[in-house]
């Protein structure tokens, strides 16, 4: 269940589960739409292999407060750091998502060798040209308070052809999840994910495994490739079959790649 914790006057939600003592804290970033909910896949296979883990909602996102914009990822990536501070998290290993690259890649960048890993999801050092647009439309169909369009936009990036067409299930849920954004707060983290960027990649002490979905129309293979070149200490991996949301739509390969690489980090 999650919890609730005040971080400079803004309420943060965040579920923390337990593990051995010993090993690294892997800590979720959700991207533009997700919650924790959205990793809940994740959480479960942590647990099962006794590793502590948490994931939060970044503010104006799921259960956390939703204050007035602008939000950027500077902004979200100093919430993570007080998260981090406040649950007295060492060594973590941080995921994340989408833009939630973005704040765990700045975070990296800040604190150095106190984390112990990276792993980004369908991550970029920054969005192409043509993604300026579909963030405006984005923005402005939130404002307008629709949503489920957003939803369907979404879902069509989100999870491959040949998924949407065999799950209705998941699709169905996954477009629930979009759509139940409270609209404005989605248009102010749209508005700052089509700004958000990666900054001193030169910085980042960790190891980083970039990795994505096979057909990710967002963020596609060449898009961790050049995360992975832009860092000291980057390589790749890729999710066959899988779209922008891999971690959703394709969870036990990602688990697999995710515990595979905490593993290498506690060796």
């Amino acid at each position: 269940m999650a919890e609730w914790m005040e971080l400079d006057g803004v309420g943060l939600a965040y579920e923390k589960r337990p593990g051995a003592k010993s090993s690294a804290t892997i800590v979720f970033v959700h991207g533009l739409g997700g919650s924790i909910n959205s990793w809940w896949a994740q959480l479960a296979a942590c647990e099962e292999r006794g590793r502590p883990c948490v994931a939060y909602d970044q503010r104006g996102a799921g259960l956390s407060a939703k204050p007035p914009g602008p939000y950027s990822v500077e902004q979200w990536a100093n919430d993570l750091v007080a998260l981090l501070d406040a649950l007295e998290v060492e060594r973590p290993i941080l995921v994340g998502h989408s833009v939630g690259c973005m704040v765990a890649e700045h975070a990296c960048a800040r604190l150095g060798e106190r984390i112990t890993g990276l792993m980004t999801i369908g991550g970029a050092l920054r969005w192409r040209d043509a993604a300026a647009p579909v963030f405006e439309e984005r923005v402005k169909l939130a404002r307008a308070g629709r949503m489920e369009e957003i939803a369907t936009t979404v879902a069509g990036t989100g999870l491959s052809e040949a998924r949407r067409a065999s799950d209705p299930v998941l699709l169905g849920l996954f477009r629930g999840l979009i759509a139940s954004n409270d609209p404005q707060a989605y248009a102010e983290c749209s508005a700052a994910t089509a700004i958000g960027r990666m900054v001193d990649t030169d910085r980042v002490a960790c190891p980083v495994l970039a990795s994505c979905g096979e057909h990710d129309p967002v963020a596609s293979p060449a898009f961790a490739e050049a995360i992975a070149a832009a860092v000291p200490k980057g390589r790749t991996a890729v999710v066959p079959g899988a779209a922008h949301w891999c971690h959703l739509e394709a969870p036990e390969r990602v688990n697999a790649i995710l515990l595979g690489f905490a593993d290498e980090l506690a060796t």
